[in-house]
This record gives structure tokens, C-alpha cells and sequence, in this order.
């Protein structure tokens, strides 16, 4: 093979290119060493050629000499095969970053990507998780860890970190067109992320990508001096973060739920039963949905007491940050005018959680499959566990029911995630301690929850002094006085 030659095609009459059987390029080689430009996240195992091939001392296909001793054992195997195939050599194979790549953002998670060789997923988020998995595991390989310490270092991320850590690793290898390698490529890793400042990422989004950077290189990059001011120049040149205000009104959503369709609970449909139980148990307890989807009606996961529901995750669920105080803690939820006395407060405990919870059981007993807490009331799954998006789904559908009873048209873009938001700030506004909210939100710092989830309560009041202003088009009679 020529060594000036920088490409070769794919229909070249002198070189093979099937997916069943080795290649060979039947003119003799010249000596040096061949590599093959591998596409992140192929298989090792594929032998088919790429579109280019360049030449470098990583990948060796051993003359026809060389082979022919190994022709007589190829003639035993089964299936079609070259009499001239060689055997490629055993050399570790090293990523290689084409040089004409574009810089884009981040894919999508609905991205198709080639599956392992050998591997038959049964859905598309399945196989992109065991693509993550492969090329993560190449990358270990390529350090020399050994295949135990590997299985264990896989466990250290949850499978969606990975994912978006992994599609971080490829866009960067192809930025960063360098082999692999112990020094940290701090400059390379600067204009990466002045590239994705330059497309207009947010400043969380580069800082997710330096955690990911950081974990590829096992490096503290977040730490470096020119990061750091990096990061220090992207927040100053971002706008003032103004107090946000909640994306819907918690007081028109409770009142909606104390009336039809969601009550009587003995009468209501399973949808609105549903809907309303998630909704209140997102709201009481501040948990994110994956927490909620880790919950089961089997104690000692459930336990009632005269004035509490006490639920608790399965212990083999992993929550965002796996940390003993984040695992540890239990949902309490207590009981709301359990003891009334006058109808004010028959309507108001019909608000209460543990009364929705008990009910929500008692009505899904006789056809339920599955011991999770929240299970799919209709369909052919009828009676299965559902999936953390149908349950985000399911809160959504409740405020934005909740709305439409009460003749309102629902705010857009409601998501589930804001009722952390809405509950912990409606708890502030009541003068709850700060330890006691972090403590229900599992948050370990105060910081969380004044940085990204409080919000400003108080904006329908500020409106009174401008509406008072306005309001002067109609200047109250002064003789009248």
C-alpha cells in the first residue's frame, strides 16, 4: 500500500469490503504499519474498512507471507472466508478524531447511533445505553484497567450521566483531533467551550460539559486557573438573574382539587384519582419524579400512622446524587384536617395525602400487578408500573385539568419539575426553617434552593402600587367628601 496515499474508496476493485469476512489489499505492503480510522462508538469487533484510512503505527496488517501459516486454520472455520484474509494483529486500537468535522451542539437523545456487535436491544433508548457503555468501556480499556476494575468503575455514574457525558467525549474527540493521553489539554478544552459559548449554550451547560471533560481526563479541570475565569467572564456577561415567578397558581390548583371531577374520591374516575394523588404527593413531599417512581405500597417501603403516610424508596434506586443523606431520607407525609369539625374543613381534608394515597390503593387492589405505588390505570399495561415520564406527564395533566375546571385557560410550558419549586417556596413564604425544607427536598446546602428553585411570591402584590397609579383615570369625586 502506498504511504502517500491519503484515501482509499470504498468500491476500490482491489480491496473487499464485507461485513462477514477480514479485508485484504492484494498489492504487497510497503512495511509500514496501517491504522484504520475507527467512528466513535463502532464496535471494535466490525472489520469493515472506513471511508479513509491513514497511516499510523496502531492497527497492523501483517503481509501475505506472514499469513500463511494461518490460511490452513482458516480453511476449518465455518462460513465464506478469504483464502487470503489475514489475521489482523493484536495491537490495542486507539481513537482518531477526523479532521473535518464541524463543531455542533450536543444530539438529541432520540440520536441513532450504531449498536454493539452482537447485541439485540429491544428499544432505542436501550441500545444508545449500551453504546455509551461500549465506548466508555473502550476508553478504560485504552488506560489498562483491568475488566474487574472497569465493571466497577461503571457503576459510579447513573446510566443518563453517562450518556450525556459520553456524547460530551465525542464531541470533544472530534474537536480535539490529539490521541488521548495523561496531560489534560486545558487550552483545547477552553476553545471547546468558547465554541459552544460562541452557539449559545448557557453557562450550567458548560459547566456540565467541564464535569464531563473532567471525568474523561480523571482530572480537577474545574479547578484550573483558566477555567475558572473562563467561567467567571461567561456568568458576568450573562444578564442579571431576575426572581422568577411560578409558572402556575398553587392556590387555583388545590381549590380545583377539593371539587368535581376530582372529588368524591369514591366516585372519581381512576384517571382523575391518579392525577390528583401524584399531584399532591409531588407537592407535600417535594421529591423529584424519579423518587416518586421509586415508591411501593409493600412495607416497610409504606407504613401509616394515626397522622402520617411514612414512604420510602426501594433501596436498589438510585437517586441523583447517591450520597447516605440523599438515600436515607423518608417521605413524610402528614394527614390535613383529618378531625373536622365544620364544612370549611370537610373541604379542605379532602386535600389530604393520606386519605388520597389509602383510596388510590384500595381502588387499583383488585387489578394491580405491581407493587410500585403508582401504577398505569388503562390500556393494555393496565395494572403495570408506569415510566417516570408518564408520571411527569400525569402531574402536568392535573394542573392543567385543575385549570380548565375552574374556566381557566393553563399557563404553557408547565413543567412537572416546577412543583419542587412551587411547594418549597409556598413552605418559605410560611415561615418554615430553611434546614426543614432542604431536609424534605433532600437538599445537603441551602444554596440549591436560593440559586435555582426559589421563586418570588410576592409578584401579584408588587402590582398594587401600579395599578393604583392607573387607577387615578378615574379620581374619586372630592366634593363628595
Amino acid at each position: 500500500m502506498d504511504a502517500q496515499q491519503e484515501s482509499v474508496q470504498v468500491n476500490n476493485s482491489q480491496m473487499g469490503c464485507t461485513p462477514d469476512r477480514l479485508v485484504l489489499h492484494t498489492s504487497k505492503p510497503s512495511g509500514e504499519d496501517v491504522r484504520l480510522s475507527m467512528q466513535r462508538g463502532q464496535s471494535r469487533h466490525i472489520r469493515c474498512p472506513p471511508y479513509n484510512m491513514g497511516i499510523r503505527p496502531s492497527l497492523c496488517i501483517p503481509s501475505m507471507e506472514s499469513t500463511a501459516s494461518g490460511h490452513k486454520k482458516d480453511k476449518g472455520r465455518r462460513g465464506k472466508s478469504s483464502a487470503d484474509s489475514p489475521i489482523l494483529a493484536q495491537e490495542a486500537m486507539v481513537f482518531v478524531a477526523q479532521s473535518d468535522v464541524n463543531f455542533r451542539p450536543l444530539d438529541s437523545a432520540s440520536d441513532q447511533r450504531p449498536s454493539i456487535s452482537g447485541a439485540v436491544p429491544t428499544s432505542s433508548s436501550e441500545r444508545n445505553e449500551l453504546d455509551c457503555l461500549e465506548f466508555e468501556r473502550q476508553l478504560l480499556e485504552l488506560r489498562g484497567f483491568s475488566r474487574g476494575l472497569i465493571n466497577t468503575l461503571m457503576r459510579s455514574r447513573k446510566p443518563s450521566t453517562t450518556r450525556i457525558y459520553v456524547r460530551i467525549w465525542k464531541k470533544f474527540l472530534e474537536f480535539h483531533t490529539a490521541q488521548l493521553s495523561s496531560e489534560v489539554p486545558i487550552f483545547s478544552i477552553l476553545e471547546f467551550l468558547q465554541k459552544g459559548l460562541d452557539l449559545g449554550l448557557s453557562v450550567s451547560t458548560l459547566k456540565v460539559q467541564i464535569s464531563a471533560l473532567g471525568a474523561l481526563f480523571n482530572s480537577d479541570i474545574a479547578g484550573n486557573r483558566w477555567i475558572s475565569r473562563f467561567i467567571s467572564a461567561c456568568e458576568r456577561s450573562k444578564p442579571i438573574r431576575v426572581p422568577q415567578i411560578p409558572q402556575w397558581d398553587l392556590t387555583l390548583v388545590l381549590d380545583a382539587l377539593t371539587q368535581s371531577p376530582f372529588e368524591p374520591l369514591q366516585t372519581a374516575s381512576l384517571k382523575h384519582i391518579s392525577l390528583k394523588t401524584i399531584l399532591l404527593v409531588a407537592l407535600v413531599s417535594a421529591r423529584r419524579v424519579s423518587d416518586l417512581h421509586a415508591l411501593s405500597v409493600d412495607p416497610p417501603f409504606l407504613s401509616v400512622t394515626s397522622d402520617r403516610i411514612v414512604l420510602k424508596t426501594d433501596p436498589c434506586y438510585l437517586p441523583k446524587v447517591a450520597t447516605s443523606f440523599h438515600r436515607s431520607q423518608e417521605i413524610l407525609l402528614p394527614t390535613f384536617y383529618e378531625n373536622h369539625s365544620t364544612p370549611e374543613e370537610a373541604r379542605l381534608h379532602t386535600l389530604d395525602v393520606k386519605r388520597a394515597i389509602l383510596t388510590y390503593i384500595e381502588r387499583t387492589r383488585d387489578w394491580r400487578e405491581s407493587r410500585s405505588l403508582f401504577v398505569s390505570f388503562q390500556g393494555k399495561n393496565k395494572g403495570s408500573r408506569v415510566t417516570k415520564c408518564t408520571l411527569s406527564r400525569w402531574i402536568r395533566d392535573a394542573i392543567i385539568l385543575a385549570y380548565k375546571s375552574k374556566g381557566r385557560d393553563p399557563p404553557l410550558h408547565i413543567g412537572a419539575h416546577s412543583t419542587r419549586a412551587v411547594s418549597t417556596s409556598w413552605a418559605e413564604r410560611a415561615n418554615v426553617p430553611i434546614h426543614l425544607i432542604c431536609k424534605a427536598a433532600t437538599w445537603s446546602s441551602p444554596n440549591t434552593f436560593y440559586k435555582h428553585y426559589r421563586l418570588d411570591l410576592s409578584a401579584a402584590s408588587d402590582l398594587t402600587f401600579g395599578v393604583s397609579v392607573l387607577d387615578s383615570v378615574n379620581p374619586p369625586n372630592l366634593q363628595s367628601l
